[in-house]
């Protein structure tokens, strides 16, 4: 004999599912970051962004006044 199911069991268990679901952003952003990844390019010019910033080659604008400074 089967299990009776109510209402409530099958909102809870859909519940569970949707939790575990990715969604279209998530997805959209995995893709976006395996292209980011895959390019030896960007990844060449994020890791040379990386090595200024810790050469301290970079300066922080907080303002336009201090962007406008820098021209």
């Amino acid at each position: 004999m089967h299990k009776s199911v109510t209402i409530q069991d099958a909102y809870e268990a859909l519940k569970r599912v949707k939790d575990k679901m990715a969604t279209r952003g998530g997805i959209e952003a995995l893709v976006d970051s395996v292209e980011i990844l895959s390019n030896q390019k960007t990844m060449e010019a994020l890791r040379k962004s990386e090595e200024d910033i810790k050469a301290g080659g970079v300066k922080e604008v907080t303002s336009v006044d201090d962007l406008l400074a820098e021209l």
